[in-house]
This record gives C-alpha cells, sequence and structure tokens, in this order.
C-alpha cells in the first residue's frame, strides 16, 4: 500500500493555522496527543492517542506512523512540545531540530549556556533558593530580572532592584510553579537525556537588567537555509506605559528602528540559529536594543510567534504558515517585501487580579475603522491577572493604519481607555 504523505503535529490546543497550511499543500495532517479535545477530530486525517509519558511509548508511535504515513515533517505549535517534536522526528528519521537543541530553545538556562559564546548573550545566573538568587543578584550588579526557566510570552517574569523586590519575586515564583501549566513544568526525566536538564519547577534564571527597546524577529530555517521576515516587530512593553507587569502592551509592524538595527537583529539571530542548530522549524527570537544601541538577545523559541501570522497577513500579505510548511517540508520561501500598511497588536491586562466584570470604553473600540481583530478571551466572572502571575490577556486587538506615529498614539490611548474592571 502506497503511504500517504504526512506533516505530524505534537499535540493540539486550538491554533489551526499551520494544520489548514499543511492540509491545503496536500499533506495529511496527523496528531500525536494524550487526549482528543477542542474538536481536533474535525481538524486532523488521524490521531494517535496515548500516555506520552514513555520513552518506549513515543518509540512505538513512531513506528506505527511510519507504517502508514510517509511523514515530511514533524511540527509543534507550542513551546510546551518542541521537546517531544525533535524526539519524534528523530525516531522517524526526518530532519528537524536535535532534542538537544529543542530542549535549549524550551529551557531557558540551557538556552542561556548554549547562547554563551555569543557576545549578545546576557549576563546570567542560575538560582535554586531565595539565598542562591540573592547572591545572584549582588553579582550581577543589583538590577535584575528574574524569571520562570519554562515561561512563555513574558509570564513568570520579575524586575527585580531591590532586596525586598528579590523576597517577593521568590514568593511568588514559589506559589506560581504549582499552578503553571503542567506541560511548562515537564522536567523530560523519562526521555532519559543524556545532558542535563535544569527542573523548572526548582530553578529559576536570574539575568542580568537590560534596559532598551525590545524587538522581535520571525525565522524559517529548513535543513540548510534560513529566511527572515522582512521587518523586525517593535515591541513596547507594560513598564514602558507606566504599568507594573510583564505583558507586552502593543506590538508594531513594520518597525520604525534604523535599518541597521534590523540588518543586526537578523544577523545575531541568524547565527545563534547555527549555534543552537536549529533547523526545520519556525524560529522565534525576542532582543533588545540598549541605550548605547547594542543589541541582546533575550530568548529563541523554535516556534512560530503566538500572533505572528496575523500581523505580518494584514501588513505584508503573506501567510507565514504556509510558509512554514514550505520551509519544513524543504521548498524554497517566497514572501512580499514591501509593507501595505502599519499594524499594531494589543493585549488588555487588568490593573490588579480579580474576577473578570468588563472592560470599559469597548463601543468606541469596536466603532474603530482602524479595529481588524478582536478577541476577548476572558469570560464574565472569570479570573484573570497579571502576565507575570502567568494569566492571559483579557482581550487582544488589531489594529492597522496608514500611518506608523498615529498608529503608535493610537495604541498607547487604547491602552489607556480600554480599562480591565474587575470585581
Amino acid at each position: 500500500m502506497r503511504r500517504k504523505k504526512a506533516i505530524v503535529f505534537t499535540e493540539y490546543r486550538h491554533k489551526l493555522e499551520a494544520i489548514e497550511s499543511a492540509r491545503r499543500a496536500g499533506f495529511s495532517a496527523v496528531l500525536v496527543t494524550r487526549q482528543k479535545r477542542n474538536g481536533a477530530a474535525k481538524v486532523f486525517d488521524e490521531i494517535f492517542e496515548a500516555d506520552l509519558n514513555s520513552r518506549e511509548v513515543w518509540d512505538q508511535l513512531a513506528e506505527k506512523i511510519s507504517a502508514k504515513y510517509n511523514v515530511k515533517a514533524v511540527v509543534s505549535n507550542y513551546d510546551h512540545f518542541v521537546v517531544q517534536r525533535s524526539y519524534l522526528a528523530e525516531r522517524l528519521n526526518v530532519p528537524s531540530t536535535t532534542v538537544y537543541a529543542a530542549a535549549c530553545t524550551r529551557n531557558k538556562v540551557l538556552m542561556r549556556h548554549a547562547l554563551s559564546v555569543m557576545p549578545e548573550n546576557i549576563e546570567f545566573e542560575v538560582a535554586k533558593s531565595l539565598v542562591g538568587a540573592k547572591a545572584a543578584r549582588k553579582k550581577l550588579g543589583g538590577d535584575v530580572f528574574l524569571k520562570s526557566i519554562a515561561g512563555v510570552k513574558s509570564r513568570c517574569v520579575f524586575h527585580v532592584d531591590s532586596e525586598a523586590a528579590l523576597t517577593r519575586a521568590w514568593r511568588e515564583f514559589c506559589k506560581l510553579k504549582n499552578e503553571i501549566d503542567e506541560e511548562l513544568m515537564n522536567d523530560f526525566k523519562y526521555l532519559d537525556f543524556r545532558f542535563e536538564y535544569p527542573d523548572p519547577r526548582e530553578t529559576v534564571l536570574v539575568e542580568k537588567a537590560i534596559h532598551g527597546r525590545q524587538i522581535t524577529v520571525s525565522s524559517l530555517v529548513d535543513s540548510h537555509r534560513v529566511w527572515h521576515a522582512p521587518s523586525i516587530v517593535d515591541v513596547t512593553t507594560a513598564a514602558e506605559i507606566g504599568r507594573d507587569d510583564s505583558f507586552l502592551a502593543y506590538r508594531m509592524l513594520p518597525s520604525k528602528m534604523p535599518r541597521e538595527i534590523w540588518r543586526e537583529a537578523k544577523q545575531i539571530t541568524e547565527t545563534a540559529i547555527k549555534v543552537l542548530g536549529l533547523r526545520n522549524c519556525a524560529v522565534f527570537t525576542d532582543l533588545i536594543v540598549d541605550d548605547t544601541g547594542a543589541v541582546k538577545i533575550i530568548e529563541m523559541a523554535s516556534r512560530m510567534g503566538g500572533y505572528r501570522p496575523l500581523m505580518y497577513s494584514h501588513a505584508y500579505e503573506f501567510y507565514l504558515p504556509d510558509l512554514l510548511i514550505r520551509a519544513v517540508t524543504g521548498q524554497p520561501v517566497r514572501r512580499r517585501k514591501q509593507a501595505q500598511q502599519y499594524v499594531s497588536l494589543l493585549e488588555l491586562f487588568p490593573e490588579k487580579n480579580g474576577k473578570f466584570v468588563r472592560i470599559e470604553n469597548l463601543r468606541e473600540l469596536k466603532k474603530d475603522p482602524a479595529v481588524k481583530y478582536f478577541n476577548l478571551k476572558a469570560k464574565k466572572n472569570s479570573p484573570v491577572g497579571h502576565a507575570r502571575e502567568n494569566f492571559d490577556p483579557v482581550a487582544v486587538i488589531l489594529l492597522a493604519a496608514k500611518n506608523y506615529r498615529a498608529l503608535e498614539k493610537k495604541s498607547r490611548e487604547y491602552q489607556e481607555k480600554l480599562k480591565v474592571v474587575v470585581a
């Protein structure tokens, strides 16, 4: 029997884009999951359901899948499952990022160690106790960030510039580590790594605080080529709009950074991709331009940035998931290089934790023709709170305009007007 060509996805939660792109390109979409949910049966051509906390189970799944499908790539849409993606790809003899490289993009301590050969790496220390964190802070000069080594999207990140703030942050981490998604806190002991994988429940990363402007780079990698999206993305943090939280207030595309910053950011990203050995995946890189103009790496992920398909499709009229499928299956990537308009992506968070009641001035927002996308994620009376405490955004908004400055001003104004009311 001729085997169907397929792309395998490790776990599914809600992101449909790459799955739909794979099917449009003529591939069967195959899912490996612990449990079918969120309408997965309607999305995938076949689902393999198993208890995945066993290396033997992954090996058996590889045998079953390869007997039935001619697998061209293994893809993960989520940070939580990139290590499993690479393990399965190796068993299927499919080109992919190595398990170690995937672990580096999944565990901030491993990533920092791996990128230590680069001058753009940020100074760091590792701590497993409050005493150790205090020593690390002192060694790094007193102004630091304390981070969960498995957090995503700026969550569980605490800016610490005093011993009292450090003590509060440590207590918060100790409370949160039992509440964070179990998959994020996985230590992968069942895969029996031949390298040390720091336990996310017992370890924190302490980084020297770098102050400046955040930017991001979206990239695609096959077995030997790297493609970058035509512009970096400018990021405005919660702190820059006067909020005591770690969320990203808005992201803007195309960037207004000088062209030399674009080039340097992409060059640094490409070097880091080669240092880690990332291949056949999307790569999402957070960087920061400090007050002297130097560019430093905040972190890298071996998956696509969550809102980047939406942003690039509106700004440049190309669809990143389609290009991802081309890259991971060894086909050339072509994309439009001239932006059609500016876009801004806003996330709304409350100023204090509580139960969601409403968003003020929402009617004004909905009448604005600049609004191209609005997603109210929180349900009434559901718990909402700070990003640093691992809460999801209450709402996500995409604005578009022909003028960067006017759009930036509107983005800031909406962050002030759209107050999240909690009980």
